[in-house]
């Protein structure tokens, strides 16, 4: 887990004189050009030769300066490429690194070589702040004026791995849209899921999951308005993973005020890694993983997480209770129900699936969209066999005009994850049907080639040929269908309906349900008027210019509305009875298409023909 972390790597000089720097982390710099800052960290970076042993990160260590022995700590060893990285003691140390002395660990020794020195100042910029240059004079720990060699970018050269840098997998971390927009700073992070031992996929190394641009606000959302907080994030995708508490380890860049899980107006905190390199992975010893803005985690012999009265693993009652919420027309305005997965067998499907067709057909005021069982369709070889688990399935659903089945399950790329899936089409079936609210009318087909192109799919995991759709047709299952050259389509507008009816199509039960939605508002404006013929009349100026106007949209071929005395009797009246009819004639679609093409002689009449 990283986060944005240093701005700068500054390089300084050995001092002329004295003692050697000393910058304590948190420490405030500024430069006369204007930059200004913090120290993360400070280190000094040693080429060495002529070693004997192998020194250990975190042990005592002592350097020779002129016979004196200094004491220092060891922050890092690469014996590969001759590195040793030291962090200078509380205090400092006195007198001045330099080539040619000797580092000593108990019977472990090193020269550094020459040139074999480099002072590196980390620095996060303040808010703001434009960048540090070389040649710019910084003040250590002790008031004394230090000019900066060069400055490098530190995501640059910042790791997760041995020789595997972040800025390789994404860009460095910084201020999301969101957060900005709220005043805030520094909040987005990359959380990385690594095989690191191969005991998961049998490769060392390999990348399980990633997380990119997650943000420390509990209030964040993503660009598509998402929840991008890290804690529910990691909750909701991870596969491996749960989150446990925010680290409060934390590199403080504004005086105690930017905790992670704080709303967006807040200048975050940053993470500064106090474990050594031995965490990452095991026996590795890294330059530059202690102290930077990188965290590891070792994980093993998982399990899921469980705490008193229940745990993460959500059940079939768990996801029906969850529906429940959207059962009151009154307080949740909805106008599709999505099921997602059916569920991983018939019984755990068809629980979930009647549960949701009791709210639609209790609501009266929404659709739910259903798609098959994974099982019936993903890794199954045959056409033939596919269909006929399609209809076994769904002969098993309820009758209703408030829920359409599909036979889709189409292969995506998965962004967020990095991997290629299958997922159910009914999602892409309801956003048909908003599609055509938005490019038409809520009461066309939602199907065919002008409205009904499925998206962002790569392929079907079954597309029926003609005599396959005849019999999902027939089962009241809408076919999605791969034709050549021209897309994925919805080809099919059937409710789930279970005989003949009007209602036994999209358009029509949509139509009823927009113009039921408005003429309901519409009535409510009635609650408590007077029960008179000019209310009644009051109520048909609203009505019959509405309903009008539906029927030059084509929704409509007539209609009547009936609202005087014939149905609103004076016994009804003294009740406080308001009575109105609607009737509608709505339009239907095209289902079947018949073309007759004949041949005729050259000497033929077409009006003869034609008669």
């Amino acid at each position: 887990m990283t986060d944005a972390g240093a701005d700068h790597i500054a390089v300084v000089p050995a001092p002329g004189s004295g003692n050697d720097h000393e910058f304590v982390s948190t420490e405030a710099v500024s430069a006369s050009s204007g930059a200004a800052g913090k120290v993360l960290k400070y280190s000094v970076l040693l080429t060495v030769g002529s070693v004997v042993g192998s020194f250990v990160p975190g042990v005592s260590t002592t350097i020779s300066i002129s016979g004196s022995a200094q004491a220092v700590t060891v922050v890092a060893y690469d014996a590969d490429n001759g590195k040793l990285e030291i962090a200078m003691p509380s205090g400092g140390i006195t007198g001045i690194i330099a080539d040619g002395q000797t580092i000593t660990q108990g019977s472990n020794t090193a020269v550094i070589s020459t040139s074999g020195i480099e002072r590196r100042v980390y620095i996060v910029k303040d808010k703001g702040s434009i960048d540090f240059a070389a040649a710019d004079s910084i003040t250590d720990t002790n008031s004394t004026a230090v000019s900066i060699s060069s400055v490098r970018v530190e995501y640059d050269e910042r790791e997760y791995l041995p020789s595997q840098k972040w800025v390789n997998v994404a860009t460095r971390p910084g201020t999301s849209q969101y957060v900005s927009g709220q005043g805030g700073f520094r909040d987005e992070m990359h959380i990385l899921v690594i095989d690191i031992d191969g005991k998961i996929t049998g490769n060392a190394g390999t990348l399980l999951e990633r997380f990119i641009g997650v943000s420390k606000a509990s209030d964040a959302k993503s660009s598509v308005g998402e929840t991008n907080f890290y804690v529910d994030v990691i909750e909701q995708k991870s596969e491996y993973v749960y989150w446990g508490e925010h680290e409060t380890g934390l590199f403080d860049v504004d005086s105690g005020t930017g905790t992670f899980g704080l709303v967006g107006t807040t200048n975050f905190d940053l993470l500064l890694s106090s474990a050594g390199s031995t965490d990452y992975p095991a026996g590795a010893t890294t330059v530059g993983s202690k102290g930077n803005s990188t965290y590891y985690y070792r994980l093993e012999s998982g399990a899921d997480y469980t705490v008193s009265g229940g745990n993460y693993a959500v059940t079939q009652p768990d996801v029906t209770t969850a529906y429940s919420l959207l059962e009151d027309p009154e307080s949740q305005t909805i106008d599709f129900i999505l099921t997602g997965p059916s569920g991983a067998d018939d019984a755990a499907a068809l629980a979930k699936i009647t549960a949701l067709a009791a709210i639609v057909d209790e609501r009266r005021d929404c659709m739910l969209f259903v798609s098959p069982k994974r099982s019936d369709l993903v890794g199954v070889s045959s056409a033939a066999t596919q269909t006929d688990n399609l209809i076994s399935f769904f002969d098993q659903l309820p009758s209703s005009s408030y829920i359409v089945f599909d036979s889709g399950y189409k292969y995506i790329y998965d962004k967020y994850n990095d991997v290629y899936r299958y997922v159910p089409a009914n999602g892409d079936i309801a956003g048909l049907c908003l599609q055509t609210t938005e490019v038409a009318e809520p009461w066309f087909s939602p199907a065919g080639f002008q409205r009904g192109i499925v998206r962002n799919a790569i392929k079907l995991a079954y597309t029926p040929n003609k005599s396959q759709r005849d019999r999902l047709y027939s089962a009241r299952i809408n076919p999605v269908v791969s034709f050549p050259g021209q897309g994925i389509v919805l080809f099919g507008d059937k409710t789930a309906q279970g005989f003949a009816s009007a209602f036994d199509r999209i358009n029509v039960r949509r139509l009823f349900l927009t113009i039921e939605r408005v003429i309901s508002g519409a009535a409510k404006a009635q609650l408590f008027e007077q029960n008179d013929e000019a209310q009644r009349g009051l109520f048909l100026n609203i009505v019959e210019p509405y309903l009008r106007d539906v029927q030059g949209r084509r929704g409509v071929t007539d209609f009547l509305v009936k609202c005087d005395e014939s149905n609103n009797p004076p016994e009804s009246v003294d009740r406080g009875e308001f009575n109105a009819e609607i009737f509608v004639k709505p339009t239907r679609t095209i289902n079947y298409i018949t073309l007759t093409f004949v041949a005729t002689r050259t000497g033929v009449s077409f009006s003869e023909v034609a008669n």
